[in-house]
């Protein structure tokens, strides 16, 4: 079920008891206090932006280990109709989600491996992403993509969607990705990031898109 089936009319949405927004920013006395977060949430149907506790060490991991999320202070908007909504709060559950945008700096730099950016491009549902997928050196993209769990980071990442509006074009520090709703992944063709010089070719990995004519230089 999308975000605007749960929504009545041409957008709806459920309403939950949550914290209010004041807070999450100002806990009780003596209770932990937990950043928030600002996400962009790309769904099937509507676009959606609020904030978020954040109850892990980074974005990627607390969207890789909650099946759901409320989100709190949300506007909510149809990419058919352009309506859209203001709520205190809302449950989005992660199998929804096509791809998030997340404001602010990257996570905690403590947290991040060696890693090697590849400029990629993919189709996630009705999205156009670019950016930077960050893998171990000497692995495969595709493979690695593949193996990841569920949202995968790219980073200096692009998405571009139709809606009632016309094209829209937004750019993000960090998106994430849902690896299961991607239609494929292939290189860049934008000239604002570096390009590839090193994508080994791989055959019937299904989600590749045409990095077969990038040549495997890895075993030279």
């Amino acid at each position: 079920m999308s975000m605007r089936d749960r929504l009545p009319g041409p957008l709806r949405l459920v309403f939950q008891a949550g914290p209010h927004p004041a807070e999450l920013d100002h806990p009780p006395a003596g209770a932990p206090s937990v950043p928030v977060v600002e996400l962009t949430v790309f769904a099937d149907d509507s676009v959606a932006c609020g904030r978020v506790a954040l109850t892990a060490h980074r974005v990627t991991d607390l969207m890789n280990e909650s099946a759901e999320f409320e989100f709190v202070d949300t506007f909510l908007q149809s990419l058919d109709d352009s309506h859209g909504l203001l709520v205190r709060t809302v449950t989005v559950a992660r199998d929804e989600i096509f791809a998030v945008a997340v404001a602010g700096p990257r996570g905690d730099p403590t947290r991040r491996t060696r890693t090697r950016p590849i400029p990629v491009e993919l189709r996630v549902g009705r999205y156009d992403v670019s950016g930077n997928l960050h893998i171990v050196p000497g692995t495969d993209p595709i493979i690695g993509f593949r193996r990841r769990p569920t949202m995968v980071p790219l980073t200096e990442a692009t998405i571009e969607f139709d809606s009632a509006d016309g094209r829209k074009i937004s750019r993000f520090g960090t998106i994430l990705v849902n690896r299961d709703r991607t239609n494929w992944i292939g290189p860049s063709s934008r000239s604002d990031i570096r390009p590839p010089d090193l994508i080994p070719e791989r055959e019937g990995m299904g989600l590749a898109k045409d990095f077969t004519r990038l040549k495997a230089v890895a075993d030279a």
